[in-house]
């Protein structure tokens, strides 16, 4: 393999906005350069570059990634190959044999941690009951290669060692971390779902706790051969089925998957903690354009449905979506068996019934004003029907439309074909986006160096999650703008985006002001319910003296709340 240290010095030789610009005709925009996607089609630019974060995003069909991601996708190549091309652009030479070597070394430490997972389980009574009442068989649990890590485990370490293997590269690997200057188990005390690539190569596992533990399930990180956004759970089985029935059935997650294949239905896959990408709809498309939507059955898995559905519909798939009686696929297989999972299939909605229920739920169709805006929300919709030509479809569509809301079909139509109707994408940029003040302290951290020692001093416990996240991130990673997720790239990009060059100092001292006039409001908001819970007038008369001094220092600062 080329190691993380060799990949980190080519993505900073490389200019991401030169590459990506002999492909892609970019314009300045903010603090970075924008054009048209070439990873779809579309009239106005949604295609981000920024050069600070070194990352692109597409804000209409989801594509995004460093710059070796992006090789490797308009070229078609792989990460190797991908690395290799860059290498050769900025002088890095890099040698063939030790490229190849390294997978080996890789996959062997995996199979070899694995093995011992495997015989961990066996010993583990706790860990063997846990399956077992999620109705495992010994045969399944064997046919999975299900294993367990024990609490406090030292089996990859250990595993490293044994193998020779630098604790560093191992820790690279994604089984081990250094944590207060100690190298130790990433895992403890979970069972242990190996994830293997589409050549059957053993390359990260899932994890699950046994107990209650935050977070109840864990990935591998991604490393050089692990990309979540790229990989789907169990594809290397499911990929010939799915050709051969001319289907797939998409779940999010490893346990939803499996209860599909334990019920011999083995055309199931699931994504790996993340959206649903370009990556992974390219992948389906190599096996079959048909495709069954199996997500969980509360709010976030409906959200989820929807935007996988916006992007499978855009590339002409035909989507259906399971009828689930339970929360989730393997809940459904726990209660009430196999045969419950092959009826959820055939019973199964087609995409614009289904579109049609839930929109429906969101307005109130008992007033014209509410099936009107119903009406509105289905426009996106009907438009991409029409585009594409699918008129059986959208004749479906507008019947599911007109039998929940007393209008003709033709009325229908003629409402949706009346008007100019928006697209389908949600373009989150083309809004206007106005940044909070702990969005301008991300700005600082990302475009001044000097100031982030002085930003990792500001009291942080009054920012967002997201924000926490970020500068935690940062801070694990010795300011390591690479090692973020997707997510948080994104939502970066969008705030250098967003914010012009201004005096640096001027803006850290104006959100240190904002800060602490957060936290002044939120002890006046302490003292007001105190001050009417408690009876006791000597409190209340200091509680008053207190909410008075803190008004005025909020007057000082340019806010405040006022005194009693």
């Amino acid at each position: 393999m080329i190691s993380k240290e060799t990949v980190q010095l080519i993505k900073e030789k490389v200019d991401i906005v030169q590459v990506i610009s002999q492909y892609v005709s970019l314009q300045k925009s903010g603090s970075g350069y924008k054009g048209l996607c070439p990873f779809h089609s579309e009239k106005t630019p949604s295609f981000h570059v920024n050069p600070v974060l070194k990352f692109y995003h597409c804000f209409g069909c989801g594509a995004s990634g460093d710059v070796i991601k992006f090789v490797q996708e308009i070229e078609h190549l792989s990460f190797r190959d991908a690395v290799m091309r860059l290498a050769r652009q900025v002088g890095i030479d890099i040698p063939i044999s030790t490229v190849r070597s390294d997978f080996t070394v890789y996959t062997t430490y995996l199979s070899k941690v694995h093995a011992k997972y495997i015989s961990q389980l066996n010993k583990s009574k706790e860990a063997t009951a846990y399956l077992k009442a999620r109705g495992f068989t010994n045969q399944q649990i064997d046919n999975f290669e299900l294993g367990y890590c024990p609490e406090r485990s030292t089996i990859a370490v250990e595993t490293a060692r044994k193998m020779t293997l630098p604790l560093r590269k191992a820790a690279s690997f994604g089984l081990i971390k250094q944590t207060n200057g100690k190298y130790v188990d990433r895992f403890s005390n979970r069972i242990i779902i190996p994830i293997r690539n589409d050549s059957e190569n053993l390359v990260a596992f899932g994890a699950r706790t046994l107990g209650y533990e935050e977070p109840k399930y864990l990935n591998s990180p991604e490393t050089r051969y692990f990309s979540k956004g790229s990989m789907l759970f169990l594809f290397h089985i499911a990929k010939k089925v799915a050709k051969k029935l001319d289907f797939i059935v998409l779940t999010e997650g490893y346990f939803d998957a499996l209860a599909f294949h334990r019920a011999g239905i083995t055309n199931a896959v699931a994504i790996l903690g993340t959206a649903l990408t370009p990556e992974h709809i390219a992948k389906i498309s190599s096996s079959t354009k048909n495709v069954i939507l199996c997500f969980d059955s509360d709010d976030a898995g409906e959200r989820a449905t929807i935007r996988a559905l916006e992007l499978l519909v855009k590339q002409r798939f035909n989507v259906a979506i399971a009828n689930l009686t339970e929360d989730d696929p393997d809940s459904l297989y726990q209660k009430r068996g196999p045969s419950s999972l092959k009826e959820s299939l055939k019973t199964a909605l087609q995409y614009e019934k289904y579109i049609v229920s839930v929109v429906s739920r969101k307005h109130d169709l008992s007033v014209s004003a509410g099936v009107e805006e119903f009406l509105a929300a289905l426009k996106p919709w009907a438009q991409l029907l029409l585009s594409q030509r699918r008129f059986e479809r959208y004749n479906r569509f507008i019947e599911s439309v007109s039998a929940i809301t007393n209008l003709s079909a033709a009325q229908i139509d003629e409402f949706f074909r009346s008007r100019k109707l928006r697209t389908i994408s949600k373009v989150e940029h083309h809004k206007r986006y106005l940044p909070s003040g702990e969005e301008y302290l991300v700005y600082l951290y990302l475009t001044h160096e000097d100031m982030r020692n002085e930003i990792h001093n500001v009291d942080k416990s009054l920012l967002s999650e997201r924000s926490q996240l970020f500068f935690e991130k940062m801070r694990e990673s010795r300011d390591q703008i690479d090692d973020l997720d997707e997510e948080l790239k994104v939502w970066a990009l969008k705030i250098l985006e967003a914010i012009p060059p201004g005096d640096p100092v001027k803006i850290l001292n104006d959100v240190k002001k904002q800060l602490q006039r957060k936290s002044l409001e939120r002890r006046i908001s302490e003292i007001d319910l105190e001050f009417t819970s408690t009876e006791d007038s000597t409190r209340k008369m200091k509680l008053l003296s207190e909410r008075q001094k803190i008004a005025r220092l909020l007057d000082k600062l340019g806010g405040g709340t006022g005194a009693k």
